[in-house]
């Protein structure tokens, strides 16, 4: 029997039906153990929702070149609905100008969410050319996923560090950011430096299967349970499976539903989405 649909994925990925398939292919040749659960695409993501319980996912998209931009732009459009909610992409090449007219139809199409990765897009968090970018989200009210810490198919890079995620909070403490995996991937230790940035939420994807269970709750402990949402980095991780393993965790039952949705549920409702 089908779950009741109340929880919300605040990170995964999908591709129009087209390139769903070769995306795929290419990213897993560098994905190591981690290997797609869907078909990569729309209604491949919705059967998992319908399957998991969740009734929202938040689709983050990555131009991972200038001319991306207003394609996925076009697609963020062509996805958006009562189930899934994308996020926009710039790449650092793009013009200021471009960008600015980029937020500003986000928005009037009611997505105020952006999403960066520094391997894949060419930067550093908190480089020195990105700070108009961010003063522009900042200014609009948007908010900003950043891919934080280690990533798979960039061994050792450190373009993302938890480190690089505070200064740029620190330094627009009236942009709110989404530092993914628990705030860096395989970076966890350092998660105690983003607690006193309450600018800053972090999503669970990639970390439990990966700390394990004791140690994920301990790393709780180092930050405010009320900006932690639920993320699997879908299609990556199995959304049931990643569903099961939170609602398994040696913690209280309202920390469990704060996770999964009620923080995603207040969060959103704050900046209007829902």
């Amino acid at each position: 029997m089908l779950r009741d649909l109340r929880y919300i994925d605040f990170h995964t990925h999908i591709f129009p039906e087209k390139i769903a398939e070769e995306a795929l292919r290419r990213l897993a040749e560098h994905s190591g153990e981690y290997k797609p659960r869907t078909d990569g695409t729309a209604r491949g993501l919705v059967e998992s929702m319908q399957e998991a319980g969740i009734r929202l996912s938040v689709v983050a998209n990555i131009a991972t070149k200038p001319s991306q931009m207003l394609p996925i732009f076009e697609f963020c459009l062509s996805i958006k609905s009562e189930k899934v909610y994308p996020l926009v992409s710039f790449h650092p090449e793009n013009s200021m100008q471009e960008v600015k007219q980029l937020l500003q139809r986000a928005l009037d199409n009611g997505i105020k969410g952006v999403k960066l990765h520094p391997m894949y897009q060419g930067f550093y968090i908190d480089e020195e050319r990105m700070y108009p970018f961010y003063e522009e989200i900042s200014s609009k009210g948007m908010f900003l996923m950043f891919h934080s810490g280690y990533d798979i198919a960039f061994p050792g890079n450190r373009q993302a560090d938890v480190e690089r995620v505070r200064k740029v909070a620190k330094d627009f403490p009236k942009m709110t950011i989404i530092s993914t995996h628990m705030g860096g991937w395989r970076q966890w230790e350092r998660l105690k430096l983003l607690r006193d940035c309450s600018n800053v939420y972090v999503e669970t994807s990639m970390t439990v299967t990966e700390t394990g269970e004791d140690t994920f709750v301990e790393i709780l402990k180092d930050f405010d349970i009320e900006r932690v949402f639920f993320g699997t980095d879908s299609p990556w991780t199995d959304q049931k499976e990643m569903i099961e393993v939170i609602e398994k965790l040696p913690i209280p039952e309202e920390h469990k539903e704060m996770i999964l949705y009620r923080n995603a549920e207040t969060f959103l409702a704050k900046i209007g989405i829902q």
